[in-house]
């Protein structure tokens, strides 16, 4: 597909980066009902979807729908399970706009569109926030070798949203304990660590393997509830 367009100043540009893994009938899901109608919604704005395919077989069938929406799309097949760390970094090889927004390809639920300005929204405003979205608590730091003084709290990889410039300074660990399991723990860490803030937002919720009764109450949710 063609490169997105350039930003004049003022435009807002989200690349949106989504991580499939042999997951056709859940990330086609996500996709026509969560990520294309976020991005209808927004015409002022300017997108690029990044789609990782971490799954065993290399399928650009749904490229098809977004060439029809004009939706320019990076596509990158590893050729086997190269695992979430390295599939964000992979991501953030491409030509990205300022801001990703990371969206699990597996659960989740949009409620309302405007999900996504409040995820961006405190990174625009202030340059020292590097990642909004879901706080879950964490182990304590220095588990993972981080200083003890840090907060253990760490923003769920469900549903996020990161300054672009920030993550490709401190991209995921390559570290092989910490490329897929524990992995947002880590990058949060990380930015702490390097004098970056994390920003809750109260509209987003993310949790880990547990279902909220009701998950109406915010935008975006990301949880166990929904299986495709």
């Amino acid at each position: 597909m063609s490169t997105f367009p350039r930003l004049s100043k003022n435009e807002i540009g989200v690349s949106i980066v989504l991580i499939r893994h042999n997951n056709t009938g859940k990330f086609q899901t996500r996709l026509e009902r969560d990520i294309i109608p976020t991005i209808e919604a927004h015409p002022e704005w300017k997108f690029q979807l990044i789609v990782i395919d971490n799954s065993d077989e290399e399928d650009r069938s749904f490229l098809e729908i977004l060439e029809r929406k004009n939706i320019p799309t990076v596509y990158r097949w590893p050729g086997t399970n190269i695992m979430y760390g390295p599939a964000m970094n992979l991501a953030l090889k491409t030509d990205v706009y300022p801001i990703m927004v990371y969206v699990c390809t597996n659960h989740g639920r949009m409620y309302h569109t405007s999900w996504i300005d409040d995820l961006i929204a405190p990174i625009m405003n202030n340059p020292l926030v590097a990642m909004t979205g879901s706080f879950y608590n964490s182990c304590h730091p220095s588990a993972l070798g981080f200083p003890s003084h840090l907060r253990p709290v760490h923003i769920q990889g469900g549903v996020f949203a990161a300054s672009t410039e920030v993550m490709k300074k401190y991209p995921y660990s390559t570290d092989q304990r910490w490329i897929h399991w524990g992995s947002d723990v880590y990058q949060s860490f990380q930015l702490l660590n390097a004098g970056y803030l994390l920003e809750e937002v109260a509209t987003v919720k993310s949790v880990w393997r547990q279902n909220l009764t009701t998950p109406h109450h915010w935008k975006y949710v990301h949880d166990n509830s929904e299986e495709c």
